[in-house]
């Protein structure tokens, strides 16, 4: 038994490794070119492709419909279940392209936006290409192959956004986000192909799909309303407001997603080990780990969320320019609540690693009708009011997250001040500290490094003062590994 779980468990480590090391090369890329695009690209145009988001994500959804969960963890598997999958996926993709390119000036006249049609029609083949990578996906997934799908991510990534930039650079405006966005998808489902050990035939046999459809069924509805919650706003903007201000929010949000997904990358190889470890141990051992995650998550968390969001205008006019400054506005309010976002993702995963998909789903459904009725109540309003309420929506779900673990998880309310608005009122602290001198600052490459630095030099002594536990154990962490490296030196 030993003997079969070593090169399990160094096929694991090897995997988020490189995880690891390909989603941190990937936000260094993304952040180069999202600097060169913005520095090209008018508002206009990231506001007409952003329009199209939702279209594609909730599409790409329906086509996934949850067999990739379904192949990965079904027990005896066959070149059958991966072949059934390859070619439902497919026909479910083209489907959905030809329905979409044949609704496509409806699209364009529900927006008033003439240029959409054509824009649309392009861009939607992202999802139908997606398609013929979403079984080898799967299938590189269940076997570990990780280091062979971040370098198909990372390529793609890379050359996508190479494609992006020189067509920018000839003045392709909007059509060179999509150029990059299908680039991306070829180059992706390219190498998911190139890598995977599975290669479909014209046998077609769909019977496999009947015993993975229930459980697939759910996490269909479930990816469908992440889709919405993520794009949503971006998307119906652009029926109430001017496609400038759509672009500037999309500009705005993608950074704050930027910024979340890093958050999230340093923490995954965190997470999924110790979610494993909470769900085989007594209620004891479960609130600790569970505190202990949470805590790390906070501390990283709401310092750089909330510095994203305190440095938001100097961030974005250095990076891509004074003709994004409403960006900025946004980006104050997303980051700030953003942070609640990350710090809700603890618990759902939690909900998740307990086999409570049916609660998870739940809560992903309901928060997405509240972010609709909240956008039908305030769109007369300011999109700044809408920004602000949508930020208030993620503070109260972290509550409602905490809600719906406190039984199970025996974890009182306590924990949760302590864990998590601990950190953040530590960190809103050290940003009014730091803004009473810094804010004075007229140079403003001076008055970035000076908010940045500040905040973090203010969170970590006050922090240090009060003795914080997860403080203690990151020194004493970081103490441990250079003497650990000075005696390897010797």
């Amino acid at each position: 038994m030993k003997n079969n779980e070593i090169p399990l468990k160094q096929k694991t480590i090897k995997g988020f490794l490189w995880g690891g090391i390909a989603n941190g090369i990937q936000q260094v890329f993304a952040l180069l070119f999202g600097i060169v695009l913005g520095r090209i690209l008018m508002p206009e145009d990231m506001g007409i492709v952003g329009i199209l988001t939702i279209f594609s994500a909730v599409s790409a959804a329906f086509m996934e419909s949850g067999f990739v969960s379904a192949l990965i963890i079904k027990k005896n598997i066959t070149q059958d279940d991966y072949n059934a999958v390859h070619w439902l996926c497919i026909a479910i993709g083209a489907t959905l392209y030809l329905l979409l390119f044949f609704a496509a000036p409806l699209i364009a006249d529900f927006y008033e936006i003439p240029i959409l049609a054509t824009a649309a029609r392009v861009s939607f083949l992202n999802f139908f290409i997606s398609s013929f990578g979403i079984a080898h996906s799967a299938y590189l997934n269940r076997n570990l192959l990780l280091r062979e799908r971040a370098l198909s991510t990372t390529a793609a990534v890379f050359i996508s956004g190479i494609c992006g930039v020189t067509t920018a650079f000839y003045g392709l405006g909007y059509w060179s986000l999509i150029i990059q966005n299908l680039t991306y998808c070829i180059v992706t489902s390219s190498g998911f192909f190139y890598y995977s050990g599975f290669r479909p035939t014209l046998h077609f046999n769909f019977k496999p799909i009947q015993s993975m459809f229930r459980y697939s069924s759910k996490l269909l509805l479930t990816n469908v309303f992440i889709n919405v919650n993520n794009n949503f706003l971006t998307s119906i903007l652009g029926k109430f407001f001017p496609t400038a201000i759509v672009g500037q929010f999309n500009q705005a949000n993608k950074w704050n997603l930027m910024g979340q997904t890093f958050i999230l990358s340093i923490n995954n190889s965190l997470i999924q080990p110790l979610m494993t470890e909470i769900s085989q141990n007594d209620g004891s051992r479960q609130v600790r780990v569970f505190r202990k995650l949470l805590s790390f998550v906070s501390f990283i968390t709401f310092p750089l969320m909330f510095g994203l969001s305190f440095v938001s205008n100097e961030f974005i006019i250095i990076l891509i320019g004074q003709k994004w400054l409403v960006a900025a506005d946004y980006l104050r309010i997303v980051a700030f609540g953003g942070a609640f976002a990350v710090a809700s993702n603890v618990f759902a995963n939690y909900n998740l690693s307990q086999g409570r998909s049916t609660i998870y789903m739940w809560n992903i459904i309901c928060f997405g009708l509240l972010q609709i009725a909240l956008f039908f109540l305030l769109k007369s309003y300011s999109i700044i009011y809408l920004l602000y309420a949508y930020t208030g929506l993620q503070i109260i779900w972290l509550n409602t997250w905490y809600y719906i673990c406190r039984h199970k998880l025996q974890y009182h309310y306590y924990f949760l001040f302590k864990d998590v608005y601990l950190f953040a009122v530590t960190a809103t602290l050290s940003l009014f500290i730091t803004n009473l001198w810094a804010s004075h600052i007229d140079h403003i490459y001076l008055r970035f490094v000076a908010k940045a630095a500040g905040l973090v030099s203010i969170y970590l002594f006050l922090l240090f003062i009060t003795k914080s536990d997860i403080l203690s154990e990151v020194i004493s962490f970081l103490k441990e590994k250079i003497s650990k490296k000075e005696k390897n030196t010797k």
